[in-house]
């Protein structure tokens, strides 16, 4: 007896050669950015935006690591999914702040014993200014290469998605097959579709009046 083979799901396939032998390089070139402006974030104080990018570079690393084991469809698509909107919510942040960076100070101006008068200054500076120091300097570095290295990986995750040769979300459409399997079990036999008898049409034949032969009266 002979039963078809059962295929892998798509999420469980694993990845092809070029992505372990080409892509993984560009993947490693990613982890070790995401490390870099991890790093940086801690020298500004940015200890959320810290925690996250330690978050994307260990993903990262779960992918690449062991010649892309890991890397699955399903990973692939969550990572460039995240990577986009952050790289959207990036570039929204860097418009806003292109123009200068702004500051804001509060100071108690005057003060008795019912009322005290606060007075707030704003700032704005250069989005890049020497006269700030580094650490502000670093912050507007950081502002331009967030939304750089989002948008890399956003690119990558699809180009890896898109070289594995099965569809995760597969065609949509599914045909009847066109062989089935025979009256003894085995495969190969062309599945028949039952056919219409067709039934000559009933005719309703009532009763028979004004037959038979004729009489004359008085015979």
């Amino acid at each position: 007896m002979v039963f078809p083979a059962v295929g892998a799901s798509p999420q469980d396939a694993p990845p092809p050669a070029v992505v372990k032998e080409f892509h993984s390089y560009f993947w490693w070139m990613i982890f070790v950015m995401l490390l870099s402006m991890a790093v940086l974030q801690v020298m500004t104080g940015d200890g959320f935006g810290m925690f996250f990018t330690i978050i994307l570079s260990i993903i990262v690393y779960y992918m690449v690591a062991d010649g892309c084991a890991n890397m699955s469809l399903y990973c692939l698509l969550v990572f460039g999914l995240i990577s986009g909107f952050e790289a959207l919510f990036g570039l929204l942040t860097l418009f806003s702040v292109l123009g200068g960076r702004s500051s804001t100070s509060t100071l108690v101006k005057s003060r008795d014993k019912e009322n005290i008068v606060y007075e707030t200054q704003v700032s704005v500076h250069p989005f890049f200014d020497s006269r700030q120091g580094t650490k502000y300097n670093i912050q507007s570095g950081l502002l331009v290469a967030l939304p750089i290295v989002m948008l890399l990986s956003a690119v990558m995750s699809w180009w890896s998605f898109k070289a594995y040769p099965s569809n995760l979300f597969g065609d949509g459409d599914e045909e009847e097959p066109l062989y089935a399997p025979g009256p003894t079990g085995t495969f190969g036999a062309p599945r028949q579709r039952p056919q219409a008898q067709s039934t000559p049409p009933r005719t309703f034949q009532g009763p028979r009046i004004f037959e038979g032969q004729g009489q004359r009266l008085g015979q």
